[in-house]
């Protein structure tokens, strides 16, 4: 860029910066007392988290967590391959692992239809590593990363059958959300759906603070109560960020539980998710470069080239 094109983009962030400013400032300068003081029984109750003790973790039984991953080799429809995996981790070591391929070369589906088959073969690479770990070893509480709600839409007949397993072993199953994409608090608190939650609760939870939401039907809300999940919110670490949780409505009453088991296994200084969520997240990544070393000793060059290289990658 030249002087001129930094000097307009300046130009540009200044506004936004300006306009960000006006929107946001009286919602961050807002007291998490002044919060609570506005908060009433429609919204939802806030309860102290205590971490459990050593002894109460030692009778938890083995817990696992859940995460997925894809990466994409190539380059624009339909000339790329994308490689998933999901993997189900247990902190006693216990693993299953799910892999999948996908290409709409040989799928023959149009665009659309593989960006959306992108978002159901993640969910399924989970939901399938989740329900092998159920089935075959023993599992108290399977820690999901992410909202459970995008299972029952990306997947819904998987879903129900990790669902159904979890209910039928006793296992009992939470989303740990770390990204909150909802707007239900403002709604409720009558500002619309001006913000976000993320927003609305940054800074007005202290650190161990849950907030369970009242039982709600506007339609955003309809989605988590058809799919059979009940939200909360909580406040894990010193930074002011608050994170959020799903439980199965079969099992709310374990909520207060989940989540101070949620609080105990996330350090205080740490992004707001459970240690071991971060552990399966690493361990469940598929690299770029791996993924071309396999195409390069797996694939004839000339196909791979023709195929699966994309222009950037041959300027390179």
């Amino acid at each position: 860029m030249n002087q001129e094109d930094l000097l307009a983009f300046r130009r540009e962030i200044d506004a936004l910066s300006e306009a960000l400013k006006t929107k946001y400032d009286p919602l961050f300068q807002k007291s998490g007392a002044e919060f609570k003081k506005d908060l009433t029984k429609d919204v939802g109750i806030i309860h102290k988290l205590e971490p459990l003790s050593e002894a109460e973790l030692q009778k938890v039984g083995p817990v696992a967590g859940v995460d997925g991953s894809v990466i994409r080799q190539g380059g624009a429809y339909p000339h790329y391959v994308e490689f998933y995996q999901g993997l189900a981790l247990s902190m006693q070591k216990k693993e299953r692992r799910i892999r999948r391929i996908y290409t709409p070369l040989l799928a023959g589906d149009d665009a659309v239809s593989a960006e959306k088959l992108h978002d159901r073969y993640l969910a399924e690479v989970e939901l399938e590593a989740a329900m092998a770990l159920v089935e075959e070893e023993d599992v108290a509480v399977l820690m999901m990363d992410g909202g459970l709600l995008r299972y029952a839409i990306n997947s819904p007949a998987k879903w129900e059958e990790l669902r159904g397993l979890c209910l039928a072993e006793n296992t009992l199953l939470v989303g740990a959300i770390k990204d909150i994409k909802t707007r239900d608090i403002a709604r409720r608190m009558g500002r619309g759906r001006d913000f976000y939650d993320r927003e609305y609760l940054a800074g007005k939870l202290d650190v161990g603070e849950l907030l369970i939401l009242a039982e709600d039907e506007d339609e955003e809300e309809k989605g988590k109560t058809a799919a059979g999940l009940v939200g909360a919110f909580y406040r894990p670490t010193r930074h002011w960020e608050v994170v959020g949780m799903d439980v199965l409505t079969e099992q709310k009453d374990a909520l207060n539980f989940l989540a101070r088991l949620l609080f105990t296994l996330t350090p205080k200084n740490g992004r707001g998710v459970p240690f071991w969520i971060d552990i399966v997240d690493r361990e469940v990544k598929v690299k770029q470069k791996e993924v071309r070393l396999i195409l390069e000793e797996a694939m004839d060059r000339e196909m791979m080239e023709r195929f699966f290289v994309s222009e950037r990658d041959r300027r390179v």
